[in-house]
């Protein structure tokens, strides 16, 4: 369950689901189960989970698993039209921001952050931007 809310709480960092929505999935999490981790309530509280294992981003950095991730979370909602690409070259511009400098899912979330800004302000072609920015966020799942 860890690595789960340690996933929602990247996805909350970065603009995939809003803080509302985080505190919905951990207070559904607890109304679904009679045994719980105390961090849970933290969570569904907006407390602070500093010095809590994996949940502390601070001092347990994104990684390239948890970009793994994210990146098919990413690719799932642009598949299903639930994310613009604007919102997604915010969701990677964070991401970016928040990985290792010049790691491989560095190198991709920027690359797909330039990319969409750069269509936006009319400075490349939009023909394949949606396939460009997929096959990228594929790369990120593969490594």
């Amino acid at each position: 369950m860890r690595s789960t809310a340690r996933t929602w709480l990247i996805e909350e960092k970065i603009g995939l689901i809003s803080g509302q929505e985080l505190v919905g999935l951990a207070d559904r999490y607890i109304a679904e189960h009679d045994d719980f981790p105390d961090w849970m309530i933290d969570i569904s509280t907006g407390s602070s989970l500093e010095f809590q294992e994996q949940l502390d981003l601070i001092a347990y950095p994104i990684n390239v698993n948890d970009s793994k991730i994210i990146a098919q979370r990413m690719l799932d909602l642009l598949s299903s039209n639930e994310i613009s690409l604007r919102d997604l070259g915010k969701a990677c511009e964070k991401m970016y921001l928040s990985v290792e400098w010049d790691s491989e899912p560095f190198n991709h979330f920027i690359w797909v952050s330039d990319e969409i800004n750069l269509n936006e302000q009319g400075y490349k072609s939009t023909s394949n931007i949606d396939q460009a920015v997929k096959e990228a966020l594929c790369k990120v799942t593969a490594l």
